[in-house]
């Protein structure tokens, strides 16, 4: 029998989405919600899921826990924040956008964060450092109220200042997938047009 990660996955999609102009994991591809496509792919996985939204009316037909930031548009650190704040384990957070990320990226940082304790485990790609997705620990609650009261929302500096674990994740997901998000009505049409790799 499957036996679900201890984890709290979040996905945040409490951002204005301003380059959009609208919600964009309310946007469809291959007539899958993208944000329905993260619900799916999620929700057997983890023993815990909330959405992270300051727009709750739009995301009530998912029937999954719905949060709304302390600190409203502040980020992901916000969003990090207040599932921390709610959740019984520590926080796998995802953005909205990135619906493809992999289960391989996501089973290798859950094994390390978990038996490692981490106060962070976060995947790099070929070097690069991404936040999300990235696990975050309930121990960071005070440290992310302080920097939001504050308003220092870097969250290059937050992983760099808490001493982050970092995976490089490019043997398992090789062609980055995990980390394409869409963040235009330029990229989905990209998308729905050439396929992922047209956005590379």
């Amino acid at each position: 029998m499957f036996t679900k990660i201890p984890l709290t996955a979040a996905i945040l999609a409490g951002g204005k989405s301003s380059r959009m102009k609208r919600q964009k994991c309310l946007l469809s591809f291959d007539n899958e919600k993208i944000i329905d496509m993260i619900v799916t792919k999620l929700k057997d996985i983890f023993e815990e899921l909330f959405i992270v939204t300051n727009f709750p009316e739009l995301y009530f037909y998912t029937g999954i826990t719905l949060l709304g930031d302390i600190y409203p548009f502040r980020g992901p650190m916000s969003g990090i924040h207040v599932a921390i704040k709610n959740s019984k384990h520590d926080i796998f957070a995802f953005a909205c956008d990135m619906p493809f990320v992999k289960g391989e990226v996501i089973c290798a940082l859950s094994e390390k964060h978990i038996k490692e304790a981490n106060t962070a485990t976060v995947p790099s790609y070929n070097g690069k450092i991404y936040p999300l997705p990235g696990i975050y620990s309930r121990k960071l609650l005070d440290e992310l109220e302080k920097l939001l009261l504050e308003d220092k929302l870097s969250m290059t500096k937050f992983l760099n200042d808490i001493g982050a674990e970092i995976v490089e994740v490019a043997n398992l997901d090789k062609e980055g997938l995990s980390f394409i998000n869409i963040n235009t009505e330029e990229d989905l049409e990209n998308l729905k047009k050439g396929g992922i790799k047209c956005l590379d």
